[in-house]
């Protein structure tokens, strides 16, 4: 799919990942939404964007509420009549330890993962169903999503459950012939952002949110259904899966600080 002249939706776009995403895209003459809690940054990505010469609207608000989220999509329809590509991009990954959590952080990890990229599928879904032309939902996993890592267990857990969600889906468009509909997971591996630094997570093969914009791009070009980098880390992902489970648990273990 090309990413020129589109609407596009993007969420948690006011640091991170998603600010890097939007900022790419903003060269491309597209119309671009964004949405995420602190308006202070929205502006100011808003701002980045117009320079580049494509359009924005920042909304900001709050993705664990569905209100928040059905207001971004009408609005965006009642202004651009379609929706070409949306990029869920909420997540938080704080360290974790399953012995210690306290339920609701566990529950609040949960939430944030799961229940806002929810949010905005379901409007999202809706809407593409009635369109013609092609059009993308890509999500923003990890590769954290396909085994359960210290440190990580709440995060790596709803981050399964919505790649299990989202292959779910894809498979029924299939069924149901909605065959312009692209479903896509993006795993990147270590991003260096403000939020993971010194977050005391080991972070192998660590890239820029910069690089991870370009890897995220190409994916939306070639409509991966799994758009996993960077190679290095692919490959070490790869290769846990098809681990025995003993072998698996002594990398992760050797990686794990003593006490966090």
């Amino acid at each position: 799919m090309e990413y020129s002249k589109k609407v596009v939706l993007i969420t948690g776009a006011s640091s991170g990942i998603g600010r890097a995403v939007a900022i790419a895209l903003s060269q491309y003459n597209n119309s671009i939404v964004i949405t995420a809690r602190r308006n202070d940054l929205l502006e100011s990505a808003a701002g980045e964007i117009r320079e580049n010469g494509s359009e924005c609207m920042p909304y900001a608000g709050d993705a664990l509420d569905p209100a928040h989220a059905d207001r971004v999509v009408s609005e965006m329809i009642n202004k651009f009549g379609r929706i070409d590509i949306a990029i869920l991009n909420i997540g938080q990954g704080p360290p974790s330890n399953t012995l210690t959590a306290p339920r609701e952080k566990i529950l609040h990890c949960m939430r944030t993962n799961y229940d806002t990229m929810i949010n905005f599928y379901y409007p999202l879904m809706q809407q593409m169903k009635q369109q013609k032309t092609r059009c993308m939902i890509a999500h923003m996993n990890s590769q954290a999503t396909y085994f359960g890592i210290p440190m990580q267990g709440d995060y790596t857990a709803a981050k399964s459950a919505a790649r299990i969600f989202l292959e779910t889906a894809r498979m029924e468009l299939k069924h149901f012939g909605y065959n312009h509909i692209v479903i896509q997971t993006i795993h990147p591996g270590f991003v260096d952002t403000a939020a993971s630094r010194g977050d005391g997570i080991p972070a192998p093969n660590q890239i820029s949110e910069e690089k991870t914009a370009e890897y995220v791009l190409k994916g939306i070009k070639k409509e991966m259904r799994e758009n996993i980098f960077p190679p290095g880390m692919k490959f070490a992902t790869k290769f846990g899966k098809i681990s025995p489970y003993w072998l698996l648990t002594k990398v992760l273990l050797s990686q794990t600080p003593e006490k966090y």
